[in-house]
């Protein structure tokens, strides 16, 4: 039986793949994406079970019917979830933000002032870009800030 004895043994490929994809949004990421680009959060809501999806789906995960319903998402429901940082600092905090009512969330950069950095539980707001910068892109959210609501 043929064994190898260290890793230099194993046989490798030392090149790079060129890698070119498109990774399509579906109906309602799309739908959700065209939402940011006005400057809007929506959820798409079950009728069956009443949960409602950020981002959107289009199948509920529990109940399996399409969703067709949609409702907007209150600006005072989101709080940090989760957040991570690459300096004591945080002023490249990047957080999960999470909103009352709504399963699931999103990621994006946290805009920390002088003296507050990013807390779980902390109430936030997101800051979109200027309407003409906005593409339609998860990015369109420029930041998320501590909310005063």
């Amino acid at each position: 039986m043929e064994r190898l004895r260290n890793n230099e043994e194993m046989r490798t490929w030392k090149d790079h793949i060129v890698l070119q994809y498109k990774y399509t949004a579906g109906v309602a990421g799309d739908r959700f994406l065209q939402l940011l680009k006005q400057g809007k959060i929506q959820a798409s809501v079950c009728k069956v079970c009443g949960k409602s999806f950020v981002p959107p789906k289009i199948f509920c995960k529990d109940c399996f019917v399409q969703l067709d319903e949609w409702k907007d998402v209150p600006e005072d429901s989101a709080y940090v979830y989760s957040f991570t940082s690459g300096n004591k600092e945080a002023r490249d905090a990047i957080v999960l933000v999470k909103f009352d009512g709504f399963e699931g969330g999103l990621i994006g950069k946290f805009k920390p002032s002088a003296s507050q950095k990013p807390e779980i539980g902390m109430k936030v707001r997101p800051v979109f870009k200027p309407r003409d910068d906005r593409k339609g892109e998860l990015s369109d959210i420029a930041y998320f800030e501590k909310s005063n609501l």
